[in-house]
């Protein structure tokens, strides 16, 4: 028997009002005094996105709406702004193609897009197949393919931004999972509210209080059934490892939330810091300093700056490939930071005279061959390694 999504069972209302004395008597005195809570909250939230230009005046914001709660949340939040600032809201659904039962959750989606009068655009993609030619996880394949999906939908309705529902517990994962995979300082920074055209309006909210909302109000949403598996390692930190959390402390999400913003904070006077001091280049790097602990600080900082994510055995091996034992630079000179073109990227970029990019960027692992026009290409790390064979011809390259 196939599994499916269930309904929470609910109607939709709106969101100016929330009458607890009347119809959800039955809710009780605890839950009535919590979404008290949340609705103050939503209150605050929104003049806080306001306060920090997540969304201002005049913006068009596109939902990665998926029917789940996080979402639901999402479009009532965003509706609850609108009252408040002139914007417009319009919803994207990406079907990956991967349940036999996603036929629910787009009778949802549209039923709920035509109860609400809002503009629903649906994307289909399949990540089995991105997945198998790519040689990525169905986890990163459908994340990277739902991402180009929503970006491609913005573009042609002319929006100028997209919000996504990521919560508290969402931002507390994957700081949990960065830290248990090793990360740099600079991965423990959690997930940022602003990247590029991307807005995480309710990231401050934890998923219990969308949850007592959502019933408060009697709003439907769909449950996914895949989320209480823990054949990712995501669900299993979600299911398994958060329980044991609160036995020891139940605010423990709050606790790392404040470590995530601290660490933020750090990240940033220490960016200030070396920005005064000249240590960065906009589009290259350059040490002044010769200690090898500062000079790693410093590429940490000169990656960050120019968005790449690295943890720190990374930054060990770009500090071993690119520097001498006197710390200096190789004779390559300056180390820059180059643009990855994807298929649906647009972008031109700045390329040097003596110098062409393709418009097919293929990366090169370690003791791995990949064919390039005539040519085979293996990258080694000794290469005195490396075998050779008598009927082939080698150029070899430091």
């Amino acid at each position: 028997m196939c599994k499916t999504r269930s309904l929470a069972i609910c109607k939709s209302r709106n969101i100016e009002h929330i009458d607890l004395m009347g119809k959800n008597k039955k809710l009780g005195i605890n839950l009535m005094e919590k979404v008290k809570k949340i609705e103050k909250k939503i209150l605050k939230g929104s003049i806080e996105v306001i306060e920090k230009n997540l969304i201002s005046e005049g913006d068009k914001v596109l939902i990665a709406f998926s029917g789940g709660p996080d979402s639901v949340f999402l479009y009532n939040f965003l509706k609850f702004l609108k009252s408040r600032i002139s914007m417009e809201i319009s919803l994207v659904y990406v079907n990956h193609n991967l349940r036999a039962d996603v036929e629910n959750d787009l009778k949802f989606v549209k039923k709920f897009a035509a109860e609400n009068d809002v503009d629903c655009y649906i994307q289909s993609v399949d990540v089995k197949k991105y997945s198998k030619e790519n040689k990525k996880s169905l986890e990163l394949a459908a994340r990277e393919l739902r991402y180009e999906a929503i970006e491609e939908v913005r573009k042609n309705i002319g929006y100028n931004k997209i919000a996504t529902g990521h919560n508290m517990d969402d931002n507390v994962e994957t700081f949990v999972f960065r830290l248990l995979r090793g990360t740099s300082m600079n991965g423990l920074k959690g997930i940022p509210e602003v990247r590029e055209n991307i807005v995480r309006p309710i990231l401050g909210f934890e998923k219990s209080e969308i949850l007592y909302f959502l019933k408060s109000r009697n709003l439907e949403y769909l449950v996914d059934y895949t989320n209480n598996e823990n054949d990712y390692t995501r669900n299993f930190i979600r299911n398994e490892i958060f329980p044991c959390f609160e036995r020891v402390n139940p605010d423990f999400r709050r606790k790392v939330e404040s470590l995530i913003v601290e660490i933020n904070e750090r990240n940033f006077a220490g960016a200030e810091k070396f920005e005064n001091e000249k240590n960065l280049e906009e589009k290259s790097f350059k040490i002044l300093k010769k200690n090898e602990v500062n000079q790693k600080d410093e590429l940490s900082f000169f990656l960050k700056k120019n968005n790449v994510q690295v943890s720190r055995e990374k930054i060990d091996q770009i500090f071993r490939s690119f520097f001498n034992k006197n710390g200096e630079l190789n004779v390559y000179g300056k180390l820059k930071i180059v643009k990855i073109l994807n298929r649906n990227t647009k972008e031109n970029l700045e390329s040097d005279k003596n110098r062409i990019l393709s418009d097919k960027t293929i990366i090169l692992k370690e003791n791995q061959s990949i064919k390039w026009y005539n040519y085979k290409i293996t990258l080694c790390e000794n290469i005195g390694d490396f075998k050779t064979d008598k009927n082939t011809s080698y150029i070899f390259f430091k």
